[in-house]
């Protein structure tokens, strides 16, 4: 679980430096088409001389060069949170500087900055921060660029009182468009961070199972082996029925045949668990997936007595979320069932009980699992955690590390250990279901 968030939250900031790589590039048209406009209209002749063209051609200039370097930054995903903050705040800087030296020098006809087109600007720069994908950072830039904006407009009542012809309902109006943008790119980035964490998510978990599913569908030549072994001992025995070493090849057919069976079955868990971690968690009832489980565990092993706690009636117990559904919960009850029952591989459990309750204090089920078989052997435990292995002569200890990872994959823990009076106990902690 710990690999997939690392790599949906990788994806992320991908995505986040892409963002950050589109609004450095629009950024520096912007500080261009101001230079452009800066220059039509005299530039060192123009009104202010050249205090206001030593202003604005610093300013655009540091604000193109940090672009530049942004532009860079993004492409090689170098952007992390502060970062994307910091190129936020120099949005605002740029988009309120430019405006300072048309404040401080003007020409008569001036009145006042709000009765300009620059300030609706703000509205877009504000609105392109959706594109870094983080809400803080579309907050943070939304008020960065009010404060200053605010800023200028009380130096424009201070040193422009006589040229000044609105009032606050102007201010008013554009704090509330500004605002309004703010909160619909907020919003926005909320939106679409969950739908790339999300496609984040399910392109880890495809390109898992792609890469696990071929290495079985690889492993057809170990199936082609047996295949032929045991072809090739009832073609001996067909063709000396009664011959004396008939004993010794039904013997090793029977052997075959069962390595076989046993390689369908690994195959079909691994399979199975594989494309349980494609689908999605959904909610699902434990009692009546755990009756039927326990209900298919009891008939092939026959000789053991699972217990089931009480619990409500079908479909009316409690739900939780697993990956792959049903199928998905039905896969890990089984699959504790049978390793409860058949022990070690030299002694099983004659008793196996199972029961279903609230974790204390959370919104969690807890599934516990309990017999009284040999326990876990040395090994085969890492603290509460199953290691995977196994002491099973034909066994691959495959089972458990498939279980583990759907759990995990479901946002649940699985413990494990071994009972004081003897035996074994596995606990299942699943998140709660709607």
């Amino acid at each position: 679980m710990a690999i997939q968030e690392s790599i949906t939250r990788k994806v992320l900031t991908d995505a986040s430096n892409e963002g950050e790589v589109l609004v450095s590039a629009v950024r520096i048209i912007f500080c261009a088409l101001v230079l452009a406009r800066f220059l039509a209209l005299g530039g060192v002749a123009a009104e202010g001389g050249l205090p206001a063209a030593v202003l604005e051609l610093a300013l655009l200039l540091t604000g193109m060069t940090l672009s530049v370097a942004a532009l860079w930054a993004g492409r090689r995903r170098l952007f992390g949170p502060r970062m994307l903050v910091a190129s936020a705040l120099l949005d605002a800087v740029v988009a309120q500087g430019t405006l300072l030296s048309t404040l401080l020098w003007h020409g008569p006809s001036y009145t006042g900055l709000l009765r300009m087109p620059d300030p609706s600007a703000v509205i877009a720069v504000v609105f392109i921060t959706a594109l870094r994908l983080s809400p803080r950072v579309a907050w943070l830039g939304t008020g960065a660029n009010l404060l200053l904006l605010g800023g200028l407009v009380v130096l424009d009542f201070r040193f422009n009182a006589s040229h000044v012809t609105y009032g606050l309902s102007e201010v008013a109006l554009l704090v509330i468009f500004v605002g309004s943008a703010g909160s619909v790119a907020a919003i926005a980035c909320g939106v679409a961070r969950r739908m790339v964490l999300k496609s984040g998510a399910e392109g880890v978990r495809i390109r898992r199972a792609r890469t696990n599913l071929s290495v079985i569908l690889r492993e057809h030549h170990d199936a082609r082996t047996l295949l032929s072994a045991a072809r090739l001992r009832a073609d001996l025995l067909l063709r000396d029925p009664g011959g004396a070493s008939c004993s010794r090849h039904m013997q090793g057919l029977a052997s075959d045949l069962r390595e076989l069976w046993e390689f369908v079955e690994s195959v079909k868990s691994r399979a199975l668990g594989e494309l349980a971690m494609i689908d999605e968690a959904t909610p699902v009832e434990v009692s009546t997936t755990l009756r039927n489980a326990a209900a298919v565990v009891q008939t092939r092993y026959s000789h053991v007595r699972i217990l089931l706690g009480p619990g409500a009636p079908a479909g009316q117990g409690p739900r939780v979320w697993v990956v792959g559904g049903e199928r998905g919960l039905l896969h890990v009850v089984t699959n504790l069932l049978v390793n409860a029952c058949e022990g070690d591989g030299q002694r099983g459990a004659g008793i196996v009980q199972v029961s279903v309750e609230p974790e204390g204090g959370t919104r969690n089920i807890l599934l516990r699992v309990s017999d009284d078989g040999p326990g876990f052997r040395a090994g085969l435990l890492d603290g509460a955690r199953p290691t995977g292995g196994t002491t099973k002569s034909e066994g691959s200890g495959l089972g458990m590390r498939l279980v583990g990872g759907l759990i995990e994959a479901s946002g649940g823990t699985l413990r494990a250990s071994n009972l004081p009076e003897g035996g074994a106990r596995v606990e299942v902690m699943l998140l709660a279901g709607g």
